[in-house]
Order: structure tokens, then sequence, then C-alpha cells
């Protein structure tokens, strides 16, 4: 009798999330999704959360043994993030940085839909001693790595192979470090009456296209100011808040951005947004629309 009753008082144990058999669809909802995604070389710089790395067993499930492998030292135990995640027909594109005391650097790592993993590939690096690196996924899939010298920038764009492999289909060498800005959603549908690319100098650029609902539109952000020693970049998915005035909440910061629209500029005001700028300089001020 006593150890029937035993056996009667042994309830089961509630299942611990930490002991809990992890799915890749669990993998997928640790990544923000969006369908272009830009990391530049400063960026890496910026602090992230220790809320928002990975956990061992996520790494060991789900990342190469391989991943950092001639990146960062023998040595180096590398706390790894998740950054974003684009989804194309049967491949999936995560981007997943890894910082150590040294510095940091991004990888694109290329899964097939059903979660196997195919290849991976160093995209952004700021690592004190090695060239810098950053990135950018555009709409039509393009990787767009560029490499920074002393002497040089070099622009290399890829495209990914079936295998997750990627085939060098450009390449621009020595161009000056300013030679431009590159838009990631320039390409984007604009049919919304407030689409379209603001400016304010050759060096500061916003440009706002159509959004997956009405209520949305989707906006890319770059400025420099003091002769490029304070610079700012943001991309993301705002609201329209009433017909002239929208909003951008962060999910992963406290950063607000306010616009608000006439028929010839856009003003935009900002709150916390500092992870994405220079310490002196901000997300705000008016910009002139232009014609297309």
């Amino acid at each position: 009798m006593t150890g029937l009753l035993a056996a009667c008082n042994n309830k089961p144990k509630a299942v611990n999330e930490e002991d809990r058999v992890l799915t890749f669809a669990d993998f997928r909802s640790f990544f923000p999704e969006g369908k272009v995604y830009r990391l530049n070389a400063d960026s890496l710089r910026r602090p992230l959360a220790d809320s928002l790395a990975f956990k061992a067993k996520v790494v060991k499930q789900f990342l190469p043994d391989t991943l950092a492998k001639g990146v960062f030292g023998a040595t180096e135990q590398p706390r790894f993030f998740p950054r974003a995640l684009i989804s194309r027909d049967e491949m999936l594109y995560f981007v997943v940085e890894g910082k150590t005391k040294a510095g940091s650097a991004a990888w694109l790592s290329l899964y097939d839909k059903k979660g196997t993993f195919l290849k991976r590939h160093l995209v952004a690096r700021n690592i004190s001693g090695k060239p810098r690196m950053g990135f950018v996924l555009d709409e039509k899939f393009n990787i767009r790595v560029s490499t920074e010298t002393q002497r040089s920038t070099r622009d290399d764009v890829y495209a990914a192979n079936p295998d997750g492999s990627l085939i060098l289909i450009l390449t621009n060498s020595n161009e000056p470090l300013n030679a431009g800005i590159y838009n990631p959603i320039d390409t984007l549908p604009r049919k919304h009456k407030f689409s379209a690319n603001y400016t304010a100098g050759e060096q500061n650029l916003v440009s706002i296209r159509d959004g997956e609902t009405p209520k949305e539109f989707q906006f890319y952000i770059h400025f420099s100011k003091d002769k490029g020693a304070c610079t700012g970049e943001l991309d993301g998915v705002g609201r329209f808040t009433s017909a002239t005035t929208g909003q951008f909440r962060d999910k992963r910061t406290s950063c607000i951005l306010d616009f608000k629209f006439s028929s010839s500029r856009v003003t935009i005001t900002e709150t916390g947004c500092g992870a994405y700028r220079g310490i002196k300089c901000f997300f705000e001020g008016s910009y002139t629309k232009k014609k297309k």
C-alpha cells in the first residue's frame, strides 16, 4: 500500500522550457523577418542585450560547428545573436552575429525550407587589425558585400545557388569611400502619394516605399553630418497614424521615429534611436521630395 501511495503522489513534471526539444520553427521564431537587410561595420560595434543571445543548446543544434572558424581565435568563445531572416522560395537567409571582446562579425547562414543547413558566408566584420566588412541583401536577393581597407573599398555582388554556394556577378573595386548612397529599397513599389525619395544634401536620404497594407510604409534613412564625423542609418516598416503622419517603433530597442508628410517634404523627429547613429547627431530634420 505504501508503494502504491508513493506512485500515486509522483505527479508528472511540467515540461521545463529549457528541456523542451526545439524545432526548426522555434529556431526561425528567434529572428525578426524582413524583405531586405543591411548591416554595416559600424553597426557591429553596437552592444546587444545579453537576453537576445542564443542559448548553448540552440547553437549546438542549429548552427554549424565551423561558423566562426577563421574569424575568431581558437581560444575565443563568441556569443551568437539572431539579426534577421529573409525568406525566398525554397531558401532561407539567416543573419547571425558573433561577438567577442576582440570585435564582431556576421554571417549569412543558408538553409532550405525543411531546415537543412546548406552553407555559411562571412558578410560583415569589425575586428581590430582586419579589413572592415558590411553587406546588403536587397529585394532581388543580391548580396552586396563591401570590404574596406585603408587604401580602397571593394564591392562584390553575389547571388546564391540552390546548394547555398555563392556566385560572383559583379565587382567594383577602388571606389571612393563616399561614392554615393546605396538605397536597398529603391526598386520597391512607390504608388502611395508619399512614396518617394527625400533629400537634404548629397549624403542625406529618406526613402519611402509602399507597405504591404495601405496602413504601412517602408523606409530607409541615411544621413551624414559634420563632414562624415557623425552618421546614422536605419530601415524598417512604419504605420500611418493619420492622413499625413506616421510612426516607427523598433521592436528591439526603444527607438521611435515620427514622420510628418506634406506634398513636398517629410519632417522626422526621433526618440531614443542612439543604437542606429552617432552620439552627437540625430534622426531629425526636414527633407525635400525629389521628382521621379
